[in-house]
């Protein structure tokens, strides 16, 4: 899916390098094929293109099982078992990792099935999708001493984050792709363009926990933090 105007730009994701095409942010393949028109796209080199996809293979095949949009189903039903069959190495891990769990949801305590994710591959593409982000909305790319970190919503993180996204913005933006498939809301502070906060809800706000028996450890959104390596030490160091 090369794209000639991203070619000669600066890489988003490693402000180093020159891009050599056009990177979807969020991969079309997370979108079944009749939403995907439209997704933001961004200028990526060749090293950041390939590690960007590793990790996308990763997460296209896995997240689908805890999509709760109105497309979940179909997405899960025509999307994942063709990715599985070509990576029978996470077939055979998700296999052997599923469990069953009680979850309390709208009131109601029912049984659900749970599948093992690594949490830092998850996080790695979100900071890179927030870094992809910040420049879409904004143009704005992250200089040597910045950086991008992501981490999942319990909670207390969504009030923490809340309270935040009330800062003194430069910019907001606000976008819903795929007819729900993944929302967002960005700010941009006023006086560092590169200290940009997002919060995504992703499939609908699919349940990430790294504990099922610890509910605060339960999240439904994953926030996303950009600028200062300080400034975002302090954001990201917080109970999640």
């Amino acid at each position: 899916m090369s794209s000639k105007r991203f070619r000669g730009k600066l890489c988003v994701y490693c402000s180093d390098r020159p891009s050599v095409t056009g990177d979807h942010v969020f991969a079309r393949e997370f979108f079944l094929p009749e939403v995907r028109a439209n997704l933001p796209q961004v200028p990526v080199c060749d090293r950041c293109n390939n590690d960007k996809s590793k990790l996308e293979h990763y997460l296209t095949a896995l997240l689908p099982f805890g999509g709760r949009h109105a497309h979940a189903h179909e997405n899960l039903a025509t999307q994942v078992p063709g990715r599985l069959a070509k990576n029978q190495r996470l077939a055979r891990e998700l296999i052997a990792g599923r469990g069953r769990i009680w979850h309390l949801e709208g009131g109601i305590v029912q049984p659900t099935m749970t599948m093992p994710i690594d949490p830092h591959r998850t996080c790695e593409l979100f900071a890179q999708i927030g870094r992809g982000l910040a420049w879409y909305h904004w143009g704005t790319y992250l200089q040597p001493g910045q950086m991008s970190e992501a981490l999942f919503l319990s909670n207390f993180g969504r009030e923490f984050f809340a309270r935040i996204f009330s800062m003194n913005a430069a910019n907001r933006v606000q976008h819903n792709l795929g007819k729900g498939t993944v929302s967002y809301s960005g700010v941009q502070a006023a006086d560092t363009p590169q200290l940009t906060l997002w919060r995504v809800h992703f499939y609908g706000g699919m349940v990430l926990s790294g504990d099922p028996q610890a509910p605060n450890a339960i999240a439904t959104e994953i926030a996303i933090v950009t600028g200062p390596k300080r400034i975002v030490g302090l954001l990201t160091e917080r109970p999640q």
